[in-house]
């Protein structure tokens, strides 16, 4: 095992293609295979870090519900995050993450293209795009304005990558990538400590704030949005992988194995949804259970697929990489990672394969890996303090005091027998505090629970309600059903206002 390599040394040439096509194309992300090589360069502390989060990953898939298949899965992911891993090695400075820019502006351009040829207005509504999502684009323009202040080459160039970034953030309205951006760039800033950066900065922060307070005077759809807190709908997601981890809390269900657990039984498989129809998934993908349904929560995804010794493998070395990264004091390999890490509380940025950013993240995490030459007590700290502040799902819900709620459930009535799962139907009726709205959630609950049907009760006008839920049930022999009431604006809590749980038997 040899030392890294010297900084002088040029990276291959096929990385600069691999980067500059990576955010159109994330489908070449299994390219980065190829890098695999150069894992011989790094140093020993970096190899036992890489090593001790393989073996984390490993072993509970070992123990998992389905080991043959959760350790195949587990060991692909491994592959493809140490492929990342050498692309870092190979590039040894993140200065030489700037053709990522190019393919971040295609990527703009066509976003702004397929909106206007759509006939949808510009900034009416969230900016849209073929292949990806809003947050998705967000996350673009989070990466784009940290080239854009941190990164290198000619200032014409970055001043358009700095602009393009805070356009498409304001553009596709997503909350977490714009809290990522600034916190990303806040780091950045404090790191370089330049004068002329730090005004820059305030420059930005400064035109940020004031679109954002003009579109709010005039009523703007998209910037009350922005500083609107709601989770949507994320708290249902968190309380469900909640499940799933009690019904496995020592191994987890297996890596990419999360959505088999968190589909809805009615569920469709859809590979892509296109303008011409939907695409049906292929067989093999089809008995993953839709693993692209994540737990919009990094610590959350991680528990659920390789329990406590998966997370704390991984939490080691992002320690190691983010410590690193300050202590070295690279503002762009500081804001990357640092600004991921805190998306990664409500969406999944460090999963991969994923559009660009995951990938983005590990190729980062590689360049400061090369660098890692002893263990230092302030690498554990910084995992620890990153767990502890990403983990607020699980000790928000730990922690959540016994509820006091005042509504009641005045009379239920749901079979506990039935001859087939599809629409079954719960009647309820209860007595809520006036003028309030909450959300009536039905789940099926076997290894963890999944939403059947979810429903909005406003008690504006009366206070006592009389509902109907139905939905199609799991297909098995015997499951719980439970029917929940959660406040209607969904928050960072995935604790319920209340619960009743009853047991169905399919003839």
């Amino acid at each position: 095992m040899s030392a890294p390599i010297a900084a002088e040394a040029s990276p291959p040439r096929w990385t600069r293609f691999w980067l500059t096509l990576l955010a159109p194309l994330y489908v070449i992300s299994p390219l980065a295979l190829l890098a695999l090589p150069s894992l011989r360069r790094l140093p020993r502390a970096a190899w036992i870090l890489l090593a001790f989060y393989a073996v984390s990953q490993q072993l509970p898939a070992l123990l998992s519900p389905s080991p043959v298949e959760a350790s195949l899965l587990a060991l692909a992911r491994t592959l493809l995050i140490a492929g990342l891993i050498g692309v870092g090695i190979l590039l040894r400075r993140s200065d030489r993450l700037m053709p990522l820019g190019l393919g971040l502006l295609a990527v703009f351009a066509t976003a702004v293209a397929v909106t206007l040829v759509s006939g949808l207005p510009l900034l009416g509504q969230r900016l849209s795009h073929p292949y990806m999502t809003s947050i998705t684009l967000g996350l673009a323009g989070a990466c784009s304005l940290w080239l854009g202040l941190f990164g290198s080459g000619r200032k014409a160039w970055r001043l358009l990558l700095g602009a393009a970034g805070v356009a498409i953030l304001l553009f596709s309205a997503s909350r977490a990538p714009l809290l990522a951006a600034l916190v990303g760039a806040g780091v950045g800033v404090l790191i370089r400590a330049e004068r002329r950066l730090a005004l820059v900065a305030g420059g930005v922060l400064a035109a940020l704030s004031g679109v954002v307070l003009l579109g709010l005077r005039n009523g703007d759809e998209l910037a009350r949005r922005l500083l609107d807190f709601e989770t949507n709908g994320r708290d249902l997601v968190w309380a469900n992988t909640l499940s799933v981890i009690q019904s496995a809390p020592l191994s987890g269900v297996g890596s990419y194995l999360l959505g088999r657990y968190l589909q809805p039984p009615s569920a469709y498989c859809e590979l892509w949804i296109g303008p011409n129809g939907t695409l049906a998934c292929p067989d093999w993908v089809r008995n993953l259970g839709s693993p692209w349904l994540i737990a919009h929560n990094g610590v959350l995804q991680q528990l659920a697929e390789t329990g406590p010794l998966g997370v704390l493998g991984l939490f080691a070395l992002l320690g190691a990489v983010v410590w690193t990264a300050l202590r070295l004091k690279d503002a762009l390999s500081s804001a990357v990672l640092i600004g991921l890490l805190i998306a990664t509380a409500s969406d999944n940025t460090l999963l991969v394969p994923s559009p660009f950013f995951g990938e983005l993240f590990w190729i980062v995490a590689g360049i400061q890996l090369a660098r890692v030459e002893t263990f230092r007590p302030a690498q554990g700290l910084v995992g620890g303090v990153a767990l502890a502040v990403l983990a607020f799902p699980v000790w928000s819900a730990a922690l959540a005091p016994r509820s006091d709620f005042a509504g009641t459930l005045l009379f239920f009535r749901a079979p506990a027998l039935v001859e087939s799962s599809r629409d079954y139907t719960v009647y309820s009726s209860w007595v809520l505090p006036p003028g309030e709205r909450y959300r009536l959630v039905l789940r099926s609950c076997t290894q963890g629970c999944s939403v059947v049907n979810v429903t909005t009760l406003d008690t504006t006008e009366r206070p006592q309600r009389n509902l109907s839920l139905s939905g199609d049930i799991r297909n098995v022999p015997e499951q719980h059903l439970q029917l929940q009431l959660y406040p209607a604006r969904a928050g960072a809590s995935a604790v319920s206002l209340a619960t009743y749980e009853w047991t169905v038997s399919l003839r």
